[in-house]
């Protein structure tokens, strides 16, 4: 190797150059990233390495030595995110660039730099899916020589200003789907029919994901003669497919996906000769199946390859017409309403790659004819259907399946041994099929690509082999064999495990096992409700990407290790049931995605961690029952603002209910809240990603029976339950602000006070339970305005007086309100005191004046009353003394039957007596406590 122009460039052997500059500016670019498995590892300052011209992803003019090509896209690769890091502005000192393309790398929610626009010669620039972050520079308007530019799929939140657009007149490819424009001027589209005016138009145009409304469709027009490649996904497309799209008759992919588009497909769609991709799922077409495929007859049907039309509602059987569709390589009708049979002649389409007609009302049975000429076949989609699949056992499949989808279909009850020919399969689901079967060993001879393994919801016996054999390092798989009736210890798994779900069997012995799992890639991880014993695995270290950990309903003991800590993305932690012990570990305050934490049925203790509100903000699920967790409940608690099931019940926990309850505002708001978590497998020929969904369970006291609530049934709870505990005080005003508490329970305590006067506010309640405490007064009429009330407890506590009348309050059993002897009413009792006096007076002639109803009202409520001012003025006497009559105050109470809770009872005794007892104006009272009744009534 010898040196040549100076000091700034490199000559190899055989005459290739490398400019220093532009050396040193890759190499200050590789010193902000994060190269784990080594891809730049060609990249370095060794007298070796010199020559950049011959690096990973590095091309060079051969006539001036200058890099005019950089390629580091990861998405012709296995894994994503090859590199991370920051985006450094000394890339774009590659001024001679005519191609980049940094797609799929994470940049860490890097800005793209201002010094972009000195990329001035470049022709392709591809930053799609980067994790790119900020603004769009207007500087990118200096990039006049660009003909393809992706910018799709990153975090731009702050894009005000696309006029650069129309500096970019050769322009053939744009993609700028997935970022928020809604801050842009209305007018942003005026930029695009200027792109238009050379002799360069645009070919392929995404704007998926911006916003756009059915206003576009005029604009969109302007390149009929021009687009062949158009995606409108995820916009605001209403109302009718316009005919207009039938003019752009060089379209060959038209993507709608995710709009709210209604009717079916115009009949003039037929024409379009060169349609080969129609993407419409999503949407509210309707009609029947037989009328839309009608609709695309003509020349459509010659070249169309891939019709999806999933998520309609489309009606209907699938039509025996489908099989004029000769070039049809997919069909997807996923979860739609399609009824009847699948029909024989699907089998004539002997070009279909894929067909998917999963979650529809199918039925019938699936034998080998449907797909005796479909050699091309490599996806198949049939699940949450009633269909059968009757293949003999010798039967030899024509094709090699790479995606298999069956869960629910009826497969068993054997293993279904036509699996035993493919060999090339990546995904593969046979779940709730009825397999009541050991898994044969043939099956562990798995194909060297696969990702994804599911045979839950069945009736699999025996042992597990060791799987770490079982599973090719080169792809990290997921593996779901949950519900099933597998037995033994837990098998050694693969290291590089991206989830792993072996819950609701019996799998026994030490949970070390797990510790296998060293590659970092594990997401999730569920061994709940099984056997297994030992301590919390202190090898989590390892498993950095964690974001579902499940260990609940074991047999598992010890203290959380405050390793927790390391796992930084951990969404989900559910330890339920089980023996664990000692305080939460502070560490966990580090997992600060956490949303679900359930440590219900264990022996921990200490003081709830303050910390718990400060650090874990995102917390939407906080259940801590029935463990001995004691001392106040922290003011902290309500930093939540995001908690819709709080459960701290049976612990030991005193003080009063903070009034700061108020600021758990999502308790306020009416609508529901789900917390889906995922976890991605990677399709092992880069195409894409397969995504399995988990939502989590638990058990939640319900209505006063204990429920386990799963799949997206805790989203429609809102809960506070801080019964059986040692709380005093009252019950804080506060509390009436959570309109949208469904339900509450402070039974079981020793609250005292009234019920809060505003409580009716709390209109979505369901549940109250406010029984066993010390509680007083009388139930506030605003009660009756609890409609969706249907759970009611108010039992043993001291309320007096009448029941609020209401046709929800009066449909409770007697047992709401036992053990309240001054309470009186429906459902308790027929009347109230005085009631049978005033109804006969009501139903004489109406000749009585209101004196002799006040008279008749003195005669029976006046020795009460005088009774009461006497036993008040005893009661005043004793509290002013400090003597000991104020025993004697409590004994005659109780000799009248009247409960107190307090002293300060006696007092409000007191001034209600005395103040009967100065009224001069006999039938002014009487009238005023009718009044009064009227109003507590109603």
């Amino acid at each position: 190797m010898q040196t040549s122009i100076g000091s700034n460039s490199t000559t190899t052997d055989d005459g290739v150059k490398c400019i220093k500059n532009e050396r040193q500016a890759l190499l200050a670019f590789k010193q902000g990233l994060v190269d784990e498995h080594g891809w730049l590892s060609s990249w370095g300052s060794e007298e070796e390495k010199k020559n950049c011209c011959e690096w990973e992803g590095v091309q060079c003019s051969n006539t001036t030595g200058h890099i005019t090509v950089l390629n580091l896209t990861t998405y012709s690769y296995d894994l994503y995110f090859i590199l991370r890091g920051n985006l450094s502005p000394s890339l774009f000192e590659l001024q001679h660039l005519i191609y980049l393309d940094l797609s799929g790398n994470n940049f860490n929610l890097s800005h793209i730099p201002e010094s972009i626009g000195s990329l001035n010669k470049i022709h392709h620039l591809d930053l799609n899916y980067c994790n790119l972050s900020g603004s769009l520079p207007s500087q990118l308007a200096n990039l006049t020589s660009l003909q393809y530019l992706d910018l799709g799929y990153n975090n731009f939140n702050s894009v005000k200003n696309l006029e650069w657009l129309s500096h970019l007149s050769y322009l053939q490819y744009l993609d700028l789907s997935r970022i928020d424009l809604s801050k842009v001027n209305n007018d942003w589209l005026q930029y695009f029919p200027i792109i238009n005016t050379s002799s360069t138009s645009l070919i392929y145009l995404n704007l998926g994901g911006n916003n756009l409304t059915t206003s576009a469709f005029e604009w969109l027009f302007n390149f009929s003669n021009s687009l062949v490649s158009l995606s409108l996904y995820s916009n605001q497309f209403r109302g009718p497919i316009p005919e207009t799209f039938s003019c752009m008759t060089l379209l060959e992919e038209l993507i709608f996906s995710n709009n709210q588009l209604e009717g079916g497909i115009p009949k003039s769609f037929g024409n379009l000769c060169k349609l080969r991709y129609l993407e419409l799922y999503d949407n509210h077409l309707d009609g029947m199946l037989l009328e839309l495929i009608g609709n695309l007859s003509g020349c459509l049907q010659l070249s169309l390859e891939e019709l999806c039309l999933g998520g309609n509602k489309i009606k209907g059987p699938l039509p025996d017409m489908i099989k004029n569709f000769h070039s049809l390589r997919v069909l997807d009708l996923f979860n739609t309403q399609l009824s009847g049979t699948v029909p024989e002649s699907i089998g004539l389409l002997s070009n279909l790659d894929g067909l998917y007609i999963s979650s529809n009302s199918l039925n019938g049975t699936i034998n080998e004819s449907h797909f005796s000429t479909l050699s091309k076949l490599r996806g198949l989609g049939m699940s949450s259907s009633s269909l059968s699949i009757n293949f003999s056992n010798d039967w030899i499949p024509p094709f090699q399946l790479q995606y298999i989808r069956l869960g629910s279909c009826k497969l068993g009850p054997s293993f279904p041994s036509w699996l035993k020919s493919h060999r090339n399969f990546s995904y593969l689901d046979i779940s709730e099929s009825g397999i009541s079967d050991s898994i044969p060993e043939w099956f562990w001879n798995l194909s060297s690509r696969v990702v994804y393994v599911n045979l839950a919801s069945n009736h699999i016996s025996g042992n597990l082999p060791d799987l770490s054999t079982k599973f090719s390092h080169s792809f990290p798989p997921g593996i779901d064999l949950s519900k099933n009736e597998l037995e033994g210890p837990l098998p050694v798994l693969p290291v590089n495990v991206t989830s792993i779900n072996l819950s609701e069997n019996r799998f026994s012995g030490s949970i070390s096992s797990l510790c296998t799992i060293t590659g970092g890639t594990i997401q999730f991880l569920d061994v709940s409700h099984n056997q297994l014993s030992g301590e919390f695995p202190d090898c989590i270290t390892q498993w950095t990407s964690l974001e579902i950990l499940n260990l609940a309903n074991n047999h598992l003991v010890g203290k959380i290790p405050n390793s927790i800590g390391s796992l930084y993305y951990l969404e989900s932690l559910a330890l339920q049931n089980n023996s664990f012990s000692g305080e939460i570990p502070q560490s966990l305050g580090n997992c600060s995605a956490l949303q679900f934490l359930d440590l219900n049925y264990n022996n921990f203790s200490g003081k709830i961690p303050t910390w718990i509100g400060e650090r874990l903000s995102s917390l939407s699920f906080l259940l801590l029952r029935s463990n001995n967790f004691s001392g106040d409940i922290p003011l902290k608690l309500c930093w939540l603002k995001n908690i819709t099931v709080l459960d701290l019940s049976n612990n030991n926990l005193s003080g009063n209910i903070p009034s700061c309850i108020q600021n758990l505002t999502t308790l306020a708001q009416k609508e529901s809240s789900a917390i889906d978590y995922y976890f991605a497998v990677s399709y092992p020929d880069g195409n894409g990603y397969y995504k399995g969904f988990y939502v989590d369970k638990a058990s939640v006291m319900w209505k006063g029976m204990e429920r386990d609530y799963e799949n997206g049934n805790l989203k429609t709870l809102k809960i506070i339950d801080l019964s059986s505990n040692k709380l005093t005080g009252k019950i804080p005003v506060e509390v009436s602000v959570l309109s949208g508490l469904v339900q509450l329970n402070l039974s079981r305590n020793q609250l005292t006070g009234w019920i809060p006067s505003k409580i009716g506010q709390m209109r979505q309640l369901e549940s109250l339970d406010l029984s066993q405490n010390q509680l007083s007064g009388h139930l506030p009429g605003s009660m009756s305005q609890l409609n969706f009330l249907s759970t009611l407890n108010l039992s043993y506590n001291n309320f007096s007086w009448r029941i609020p009348l209401s046709t929800q309050m009066q449909s409770f059993n007697a047992s709401a309100f036992v053990g309240n002897p001054l309470l009186c009413g429906l459902p308790l009792t027929p009347t109230c005191p005085g009631d049978e006096k005033s109804k006969s007076k009501s139903t004489d002639s109406g000749g009585k004046d209101n004196q002799e109803d006040t008279a008749e009202f003195w005669k029976s409520f006046k020795p009460g009353i005088e009774l009461g001012a006497a036993i008040g003025f005893v009661g005043v006497l004793a509290v002013k003394l400090d003597h000991p009559w104020k025993h004697l105050c409590f004994l005659l109470f109780n000799n009248v039957r009247v409960r107190f809770s307090n002293l300060k009872d006696c007092l409000y005794l007191l001034v209600a007596a005395v103040g009967l007892l100065v009224t001069e104006h006999v039938s002014r009272l009487g009238r005023k406590l009718k009044l009064y009744e009227a109003s507590v009534s109603s």
